[in-house]
């Protein structure tokens, strides 16, 4: 048995968290021998109860099938043993011994800043985190998010525009989440990569999302949070920032927004006050940094002036005939062409802006 298959076979084991695994190895002195080591009865090491249990995952688990799957998808499996594993992750005492990957993970990519937020956030917070990505990636750092809905994936598609991205998911590959996302996944993909610790066909759940917070933060140099309420996620990510020796910044929002109160509060707490990404890369001391050719999608002239329209705030379509000199009817038409090619999207107050 190889290396990697006793690794992708250890990690297919619920009852085996990261520390535990590093116990086991400890006392199996491999990979190999510990997957061999489960096969033949429960490990003294874990203890009686979490013993059995592990050991009868270890009779129904099929490492081999799962790499099919993985090779199927045209996906990848990075073990603690792969020189492409990422770098910033081999330091943390809870790094996972499986990454499945989309895309690919580079070097470069260890100049990297967190933004992330609340799911449900405000078309404020949804402005600043696309604002924030675009300008963070087109000074050569990659954004790392979680994918989720909101700030996350606001922060993803700015990245998108100027550079690189990189999402880290709280489910298998093959249970992306949220539903529907499978285009903006497969432009991760090819601008950057979609990591995640868990086997293929895992579902969410309420522990597995806070524990992928530990890799967006362990990925980052820091963690900006947008828009998080008191009881956030985003938050968790912030805490583990600050385990792991990270820096901690926020942007500011109105006293009378809940979705704002978290990062209001981290700011109370000492936490840098973000307003562009000069203030990010200014705290990191990343000044100056080569700027990345800006991605501009190719538009017809007119489609141009109503998509550069909406580059500071969503507007409606009266707002946008007055500016932009064209008629009722074509405004109209060039909303709906650039919703439907993904570049803007409607807004509460029936505005529309880019997304």
């Amino acid at each position: 048995m190889d290396r990697k298959l006793a690794w992708v076979g250890l990690n297919l084991l619920p009852g085996l968290t990261p520390r535990r695994l590093r116990l086991l190895l400890e006392h199996c002195g491999g990979p190999v021998e510990a997957w061999e080591a489960l096969g033949k009865g429960q490990p003294e090491e874990l203890g009686e109860e979490l013993g059995e249990a592990v050991f009868r995952e270890r009779k129904e688990s099929d490492p081999s099938r799962e790499l099919d799957r993985v090779a199927r998808a045209g996906a990848a499996v990075l073990t603690w043993d792969d020189p492409n594993y990422p770098d910033p992750l081999r330091d943390l005492p809870t790094a996972p011994p499986v990454l499945y990957q989309l895309g690919e993970w580079k070097p470069e990519d260890r100049v990297a800043v967190a933004v992330v937020g609340t799911r449900r956030c405000s078309s404020y917070g949804r402005l600043v985190a696309k604002k924030l990505g675009e300008e963070l990636a087109s000074r050569a750092v990659t954004v790392v998010s979680g994918l989720a809905p909101g700030i996350d994936t606001a922060a993803h598609q700015g990245a998108l525009l100027a550079g690189r991205t990189v999402a880290v998911l709280g489910t298998g590959l093959g249970r992306i989440y949220p539903a529907g996302s499978e285009r903006l996944v497969e432009q991760i993909r090819s601008r950057g990569a979609v990591l995640t610790e868990f086997p293929w066909n895992m579902p969410g759940a309420n522990w597995s999302f806070p524990r992928r917070n530990r890799l967006i933060a362990g990925l980052s140099l820091a963690v900006v949070v947008v828009e998080a309420p008191l009881r956030s996620g985003a938050l968790v990510t912030a805490d583990y920032a600050l385990e792991q020796g990270k820096e901690v910044m926020a942007v500011p929002g109105p006293i009378t927004s809940e979705a704002s109160a978290g990062t209001n509060r981290l700011i109370q707490e000492g936490a840098r006050v973000v307003t562009s990404a000069e203030d990010v890369l200014s705290e990191l001391g990343l000044v100056p940094l080569f700027t990345r050719e800006r991605r501009q999608p190719d538009l017809e002239p007119e489609v141009r002036k109503v998509y550069d329209l909406l580059a500071q705030e969503p507007l409606d379509p009266s707002e946008l005939v007055e500016r932009s000199g064209l008629s009722h009817a074509r405004v109209a038409q060039i909303l709906l062409e650039l919703e439907l090619a993904g570049l803007i999207g409607e807004f509460p107050g029936r505005k529309y802006g880019r997304v």
